[in-house]
């Protein structure tokens, strides 16, 4: 009775090694169909192009301060300056953001001397999220969407007057 037991065990542990060479190497039953390999192919293209679109290293452009006078009552009340950079993915972007950087900047200053007091005179403060939403809003207007992926604002300061 061991021997039989013995035998019926050594044959289990064949037939797991043959089914695990069979799975694994893909061959026999276990074979791939035309239609499988088509849809792997496919599937794999797609992650392909998330990872390159995710992958890619993002290039910071150091952008001009943006120097917005604010008026109140016909006269200037301050002026409040904006440091950013843009944050674009491929040298492609890069390139169009660089060759475009005046222009961006000229956009920028034209709707944040309208926006800006705007604000000032609901708030009396200046939230930085929307500050950034605007910036990349006037980018994609300006390049074209999906140029810019990401405005960074690194500082804001009000001056007075005199500028000082």
């Amino acid at each position: 009775m061991r021997k039989l037991a013995l035998v019926f065990v050594v044959m289990l542990m064949i037939g797991g090694g043959v089914f695990s060479a069979l799975k694994t190497f893909e061959v026999g039953p276990f074979a791939k169909t035309e239609e499988q390999l088509a849809l792997e192919a496919a599937q794999q293209s797609s992650t392909d192009k998330k990872i390159t679109a995710f992958g890619a290293k993002p290039y910071y452009l150091e952008m001009d301060p943006l120097l917005i006078p604010v008026f109140q009552d016909n006269e200037i009340a301050g002026t409040i300056q904006i440091i950013y950079k843009m944050e674009v993915f491929g040298n492609e972007n890069y390139k169009a953001v660089e060759k475009l950087k005046t222009k961006l900047g000229d956009a920028l200053i034209k709707d944040f001397t309208y926006y800006i007091p705007r604000t000032l005179r609901k708030n009396q403060t200046l939230d930085v999220p929307l500050i950034k939403y605007r910036l990349k809003m006037v980018a994609d207007k300006v390049l074209g969407k999906d140029v810019v992926s990401d405005a960074i604002v690194q500082g804001m300061t009000q001056m007075a007057p005199g500028g000082g």
